[in-house]
């Protein structure tokens, strides 16, 4: 169920998938709640790459609407054994989902026993809240969009408006309450070349591991209305290319965190991708790799592209300017 409008009475989106749970396949239905937006976006304008609030809604959401909105997702589906909620910012922000909202979701699925996952930035998260949240929803999962552990990178190329330590914070509150940890990291960020992209994720992944118990890679997808479309439009910025993605899958460590990568967009000149002719088997081997932790089955990648992305991590390190360097060498 596919519905890309801004309805308060209705979710913007709703799918089922697949998730990794407990080492085994199980079936996760997925929520974008239609709300006021993001608090941060209101205050600041956002993150450099998010253009989510999109998807919020420019009429007033009172707290029925949120409820009637997850209720609709809720009687679409049969039962699964994970929810993922997601608005166009926190779901721990009241002025987004108020309490009452809030707590009508958690009951929802608590009563269900189904695991419940939610994000929120750093500034929302509290040990009493997981703890309330947990009294109502026993299996809580915490989505934290950290993007890098490098603070100048969250700050000069993501505009995120808080820096490692305030992750660690609500990570460590969220676990010592009872939660799960998921951590989101983003892969090339505006003004870094491919080759410092993938080392940031990577050396992300390392400071990450120990306290998350999922760790999802999203490479840049450009979205419409954004800074990075600007940039994009104008050759300064290409998404990662899927050998990145592959290489950090293969050559990172996890240590007991699931590492997962996300396909969104994947295939498109806006999203991560190759030459276009080995992309569909690139993203298939990503997401078998998702739900097996099997590195094997990205073993038997390959395709001639591979030599345009080598060169390109060595012809970068000459560059005095960030840009999509594959169309100005085309040209």
């Amino acid at each position: 169920m596919d519905m890309k409008r801004k309805d308060p009475q209705r979710p913007y989106s709703v799918w089922s998938e697949e998730e990794l749970i407990d080492g085994r396949r199980a079936r996760c239905l997925t929520i974008i709640l239609t709300t006021s937006g993001c608090a941060w976006w209101r205050r600041s304008g956002g993150c450099l790459m998010c253009g989510y609030n999109l998807k919020s809604s420019d009429v007033a959401i009172s707290p029925g609407s949120i409820a009637e909105q997850f209720d609709a997702a809720w009687r679409s589906f049969d039962r699964h054994s994970m929810v993922k909620i997601y608005t166009s910012g926190s779901f721990l922000d009241e002025s987004e989902i108020s309490s009452d909202a809030r707590r009508h979701i958690l009951e929802t699925v608590g009563k269900s026993g189904s695991r419940l996952l939610f994000e929120s930035r750093p500034e929302f998260v509290s040990r009493g809240i997981i703890s309330e949240c947990i009294s109502l929803c026993p299996k809580i999962e915490l989505a934290l969009g950290l993007e890098s552990a490098n603070d100048l990178v969250l700050k000069h190329s993501v505009g995120k408006g808080f820096g490692f330590a305030d992750y660690i914070r609500a990570a460590t509150e969220a676990r010592e309450a009872g939660a799960d940890v998921r951590t989101y990291l983003l892969l090339k960020p505006p003004f870094l070349t491919e080759a410092e992209a993938i080392e940031d994720v990577k050396t992300s992944i390392e400071h990450v591991a120990e306290i998350s118990r999922v760790i999802s890679i999203n490479p840049v997808n450009v979205q419409r209305g954004t800074k990075i479309e600007q940039m994009w439009k104008s050759w300064a910025y290409r998404p990662p290319w899927l050998w990145s993605v592959v290489e950090i899958l293969r050559n990172s460590d996890p240590g007991k965190a699931i590492l997962m990568a996300s396909t969104v967009a994947a295939g498109s000149e806006r999203g991560a991708h190759n030459c276009s002719k080995c992309d569909l088997d690139f993203i298939h081997a990503i997401e078998g790799f998702n739900l097996s932790q099997d590195r094997r089955k990205l073993e038997s990648l390959e395709c001639d592209c591979r030599g345009r992305w080598e060169r390109l991590l060595e012809v970068e390190k000459f560059s005095v300017a960030v840009a999509d360097l594959e169309k100005f060498f085309s040209r």
